[in-house]
């Protein structure tokens, strides 16, 4: 078992939530999808709270740039001040 503050995960080419197997089953169960991604709110969080993508994952919730790093400009204020809020 791995305990950590945060977890960020660079998964790869294709969302496949699966594949994340560093996160419980029942914490994959819990999340909310839409066409294989991730239900992201406007804070970048998922149907768990305190979990959180961007990246690839967040595609489907925020458009296709978000899979390159010029998507970072944008999400990483946004998801920044969520997991602040969140923790604090």
């Amino acid at each position: 078992m791995i305990e950590a503050d945060h977890i960020m995960a660079a998964t790869g080419y294709r969302v496949h939530l699966e594949a994340l197997d560093f996160l419980s089953p029942e914490l994959r169960a819990g999340l909310a999808r839409t066409g294989g991604f991730p239900h992201l709110g406007a804070d970048f969080g998922s149907a768990v709270p305190g979990l959180y993508f961007t990246g690839l994952p967040a595609a489907g919730a925020f458009g296709p740039v978000q899979r390159f790093v010029c998507g970072t400009t944008f999400a990483s204020p946004r998801l920044a001040a969520a997991a602040a809020a969140h923790c604090g």
